[in-house]
């Protein structure tokens, strides 16, 4: 019996490693690479085969086998999905294809003069410049992901005259000479995101538009935006309402329930005329201010928002909102794939990018922010959050509002924003509707107190009870101060035609550049005619203490006696996750880790939801290499050549971090 098992498994063996040789050789046209036990060889009759080099059959695999393998796969996939896909898409496709196919050929060595891994440290042969630089890159096309923007310099001091995002000002431009951005895959879907934020309001009146298509991603997006301006109209008459002005200070609820209204065909039938839509939100508008308890501040999220109102009534429709509850984002899967996937829902009226210092979240603003520039937006951009913050700009206190306001840093914002947008202010008419209801800090007519005089429970004290401390020369001196900090720039300019006397008004009298700021966002968030970015880098700052010290605020362990940005005039006006209420046009931020060590900041730090927040953790390899290559091109890395394994070995150890990697080629000046 022992004997019969020995010799069934003897065959066994020799019929496997039989097979192993066919395959071998078919694959290698070499011999197999392992020995057989010298007891089968001797039984079988087969000679065994030498020892072959493994990292020699390892580098034919990997030249040889697995790109056969790889476009097999491809040409097969293609063949089952090519004639399903819309005909642009098929298009996008065959040129993606074709790219990868040229790339990779070019890039493929004959496997003849394959040497060892020692001698291929270094290329004898001269390296090729691959091509780099997009020619038409405002036209979007996922082709484009991993090349180069060209752009010039002339165009970079127009749009940021004293500071720009980031550290591009200081590393790139200064080191390379050359003002350029390469496109990446987060960067092309903001850039999606930044396009299809325009307000198109004739889509209601669209005879495709019906109950089959309704839902798909194209009409969704172009619905929500006619609709997030009708809905702020109505939320406006509102503005001295705290309470729900607290309810939809960000965009969660807001976003929430037109999202909801936009997936019931019913109501949006209702929804086809201005005068219908005006109707509709004023209704919906006065059940949310009935049914929202004051005294239960429990509807900060869609999921109490939805738990608290329950039901909302349109003449015969009844919608039920508590179905929504653990789900009040029901939006379109393919909106969801096409953008940044599960992570991330706030699709049109807020976005913010959030990692480590050096992981790209000021290049991914930077694209979004030359794309909008150079396709007719108007872009208002605060380049830096931590300066507003900081002892970089003087502060002055207005007596009756409580708010600090900066005129030479508000100076700076209008001309930068001057400089930026000449084309369309000169042409930008004011509506006299909204303008001359803020104060010289900034405070609107219908605002709610900026500085209420709170409670601390804890310490049983108000916060204004700073006032028992200050003495009769500071009191006298504040009096004396409120007639002039109680003039407004309207008292200059009553009936400004257009918006850019407004901006060179507050330009040349430092005394009224903060409400002449407030002015300008005003008549920017409610213009259908123009398109609208506001982009934000260093948000995280407005949510820290600031470094301006002040005694008003000793009695809070939190502030340690420094000012919080919200009682700042420009920190305040641009803090807010309010992209919501752009009428054409959204908002970007990102955080920044500027001179703090070791820092995690999150979206939830802020009470923001997770989901409106999109992390970048650097580059990965492919737009690495592109990223190396620029700078060899431009002389911003001095090296000649590198090897492949030496660049993986570089983006290893910087782990794709832009900043890093900087850093590194700086003072690498060797070829590797």
């Amino acid at each position: 019996m022992k004997l019969a098992a020995s010799e069934a498994f003897k065959k066994l063996k020799l019929k496997h490693y039989q097979q192993a040789k066919v395959t071998t050789t078919k694959f290698y046209q070499t011999k197999p690479f392992f020995s057989m036990p010298e007891q089968i060889e001797k039984e079988s009759g087969v000679l065994a085969p030498k020892r072959v080099n493994q990292v020699d059959l390892f580098k034919r695999y990997t030249y040889e086998v697995l790109p056969a393998l790889e476009q097999s796969v491809e040409l097969d996939l293609l063949e089952k999905v090519f004639q399903k896909v819309d005909p642009i898409v098929r298009e996008s496709i065959t040129q993606a294809y074709v790219r990868k196919q040229v790339e990779q050929l070019a890039q493929q060595p004959d496997p003849a003069s394959i040497k060892d891994l020692d001698d291929n440290t270094k290329s004898n042969m001269p390296r090729e410049k691959a091509k780099l630089f997009l020619q038409n890159w405002l036209d979007l096309n996922p082709i484009q992901i991993g090349k180069w923007i060209p752009l010039n310099y002339e165009l970079f001091k127009k749009t940021f005259k004293f500071l720009s995002p980031g550290d591009f000002q200081k590393n790139l431009i200064e080191l390379s000479k050359n003002f350029s951005l390469m496109m990446t895959d987060e960067g092309f879907k903001t850039i999606d995101y930044v396009d299809s934020s325009k307000r198109i309001p004739q889509i209601f009146e669209y005879k495709k538009l019906s109950k089959d298509n309704f839902h798909k991603e194209g009409y969704f997006i172009i619905m929500f935006n006619v609709l997030k301006g009708d809905f702020n109209d109505e939320l406006r008459k509102h503005r001295n309402n705290e309470l729900f002005q607290r309810v939809f200070a960000t965009s969660v609820n807001f976003d929430a329930l037109l999202t909801v209204i936009l997936n019931h065909w019913e109501l949006i039938q209702q929804l086809r005329t201005p005068e219908q839509r005006k109707e509709f939100f004023k209704s919906l508008v006065d059940q949310l201010l009935e049914k929202i308890d004051k005294q239960q501040p429990n509807a900060s999220m869609p999921e109490l928002l939805f738990s608290t109102v329950k039901t909302l009534q349109f003449k015969d429709f009844t919608l039920d909102l508590t179905k929504y509850v653990n789900n009040p984002f029901p939006v379109p899967k393919s909106l969801i794939e096409n953008r940044f996937g599960e992570q991330y829902y706030g699709y049109s009226s807020n976005l913010l990018f959030y990692g480590d210092h050096g992981a790209g979240k000021s290049g991914v603003l930077m694209q979004a922010i030359m794309f909008a520039q150079q396709t007719g937006w108007i872009v208002a951009v605060v380049p830096s959050g931590y300066n507003w913050t900081s002892l970089k700009y003087e502060a002055k206190r207005h007596h009756k509002t409580g708010l600090y306001m900066q005129p030479k840093a508000a100076q700076e914002w209008l001309e930068q924003f001057k400089e930026a947008n000449q084309e369309h202010l000169k042409t930008f008419q004011v509506d006299l509707s909204l303008y001359g209801k803020f104060n010289l800090s900034g405070v609107h007519d219908d605002d709610p107190d900026p500085c209420p005089n709170l409670y601390d429970e804890r310490r049983e004290y108000h916060f204004k009870d700073f006032e028992k401390f200050t003495t009769k020369e500071e009191r006298d001196f504040e009096e004396a101060q409120d007639q002039i900090m109680s003039a407004r720039i309207t008292l200059k300019i009553p009936k400004p035609q257009y918006l850019q006397e407004i901006i060179d008004y507050g330009i040349s009298n430092a005394h009224y550049a903060t409400n002449a700021v407030y002015e300008v966002m005003e008549q920017l968030y409610n213009t259908e005619k123009y398109k609208v970015l506001v982009a934000v880098d260093g948000i995280n700052w407005f949510y820290r203490p600031s470094q301006l010290p002040s005694f008003r605020y000793e009695s809070d362990k939190n502030l340690r006696g420094h000012v919080p940005p919200y009682h700042m005039s420009l920190p305040r006006l641009f803090m807010h996750f309010d992209g919501h209420k752009i009428k054409n046009g959204t908002k970007i931020t990102a955080s920044s880790i500027f001179k703090l060590f070791q820092h995690d900041f999150q979206p939830k730090h802020v009470l923001l939801p997770q989901k409106y927040g999109i992390k970048l953790n650097g580059a990965p390899l492919d737009m690495f290499r592109s990223f190396c290559e620029y700078g060899i091109q431009t002389g911003m890395w001095k090296c000649d050549e590198f090897s492949q394994n030496t660049l993986e070995q570089f983006w290893m150890e910087t782990q794709g971090n832009y900043f890093e990697a900087i850093k590194c080629m700086k003072v690498h000046w060797r070829d590797i």
